[in-house]
């Protein structure tokens, strides 16, 4: 009798087992590392608890593509990280929202604001941010002290600084923005920095030849060609060496300096990005941030299931969970969770770390939806090269950019009236 139920019990549990549902979850710029990391968890905390198995799929940052395909070709998986508001007024992906209403405003609102506001397009939510992505600013306090300063506070600051530092053949690396890395976001931090951007909220205009983004960008043109910081450098070497003693780089810096540079142990400290004093007193310390997207095909068989796992994986318990294990496992890594909570419970991150991460971000404009916006981009760093190699007057080329990318816009108006018009009908 005894063996009987024993046998029964576990042809019981083989059943479950086999009738498991599995979802497949296509994540762009995660390794294979990450994708095994997670999938542990998740068959350690989600599948016992909700018989739903998960196949995770790393895609390169350049697979985009590859997305865009399985949805044309309805074959897409059950869940993936994409343009989502791109792809869901394109009708691709599903409203979240509207599909799951309080549930996705109770789990909106454990991510940070800075990151969720730039899926807000005529009132849809086509996804939920998973993680955050922002530059930071280190700084060699030791070399600051000896020669008489403190961490800037200001750009103004900076100036004041620069001319004592090149006397003593030290500089100011402004690394991930610079113009001859990924300077769009150089221009975009000092641009926002003065209460402007790329583009309008309409998501069809650009903003760039308003005051305010004309200044901006005025001003980041003149950390090169008037104050003569470096255009370009060898990663973190220079501040390591000492030569500069300010280093703005993306998060990542941080925990590559604890982990790659013990020998500066006490020597440099997280900060905030200098700012700009806007004309109601405030001081900006802002850049670009943004996230990775989860969004749900349209065509998927299983919505509820799919929303019941973003719904977990994004809770900030969960991501603290996953990103301990990605440090412990891979020295050196960080991933910034979307959950704000999450961030202070990360075991190898300094809680001063973390409290600058959180301020930088919270200090941060996300870049609002534009179509195509990686075609618009390029007029930005036209404009930035025309200046930086061509000594052109930065107002006119910032007035050019937006001439050039509202002609293109107003193609785009044209192109997608109709989707515009359909979501306007599902409302």
């Amino acid at each position: 009798m005894r063996k009987n139920f024993c046998l029964i019990t576990l042809l019981l549990l083989l059943s479950l087992i086999s009738n498991a549902l599995e979802l497949e979850v296509w994540i762009i710029g995660w390794s294979t590392e990450y994708a095994n990391i997670a999938e542990g968890i998740i068959s350690r905390e989600f599948t016992p608890k909700t018989n739903i198995e998960v196949d995770i799929v790393p895609l390169a940052w350049g697979d985009g593509n590859k997305v865009i395909l399985s949805l044309i070709s309805g074959d897409a998986p059950e869940i993936v990280t994409a343009s989502v508001v791109e792809l869901g007024i394109r009708g691709s992906l599903l409203d979240l929202r509207k599909t799951f209403g309080e549930e996705f405003d109770d789990l909106e609102a454990q991510l940070f604001p800075a990151i969720t506001k730039q899926l807000h397009f005529e009132g849809t939510r086509f996804g939920v941010p998973q993680n955050v992505s922002v530059m930071n600013a280190c700084y060699r306090t030791d070399i600051l002290a000896e020669m008489g300063f403190e961490i800037p506070n200001t750009w103004d600051d900076v100036y004041v600084m620069l001319p004592k530092l090149h006397s003593n053949n030290r500089d100011m690396g402004f690394y991930y923005g610079s113009p001859e890395s990924n300077s769009i976001w150089g221009a975009y931090t000092l641009i926002t920095q003065h209460g402007g951007n790329f583009f309008k909220s309409d998501g069809f205009t650009s903003a760039m030849d308003t005051p305010e983004s004309i200044k901006g960008f005025t001003e980041y043109i003149e950390l090169y060609t008037k104050h003569g910081m470096p255009r370009a450098g060898a990663g973190n070497t220079p501040f390591r060496t000492g030569e500069w003693v300010m280093f703005i780089e993306g998060y990542w810096t941080y925990t590559n300096l604890l982990h790659g540079a013990p020998e500066l142990a006490g020597k440099w400290a997280p900060g905030l990005i200098p700012g700009t004093k806007r004309p109601n007193g405030t001081i900006n310390h802002g850049t670009f941030t943004g996230g990775t997207n989860f969004g749900i095909p349209t065509t998927t068989k299983h919505p509820k299931e799919a929303w019941e796992f973003i719904k977990w994986f994004c809770s900030a318990d969960v991501q603290a969970m996953c990103v301990n294990e990605f440090m412990a496992k891979i020295p050196g890594t960080l991933q910034v969770p979307s959950a704000k909570d999450a961030l202070y419970g990360l075991n190898q991150l300094p809680e001063e770390f973390a409290r600058t991460i959180h301020a930088q971000i919270d200090e941060s404009v996300a870049v609002p939806y534009a179509p195509t916006a990686n075609v618009l981009y390029r007029f930005v760093e036209f404009a930035v090269q025309s200046c930086i190699q061509q000594g052109a007057n930065p107002e006119d080329e910032a007035r050019d950019a937006a001439k050039e990318m509202n002609q293109e816009m107003d193609r785009r108006k044209i192109e997608y009236k109709r989707f515009l018009d359909q979501l306007a009908k599902t409302k």
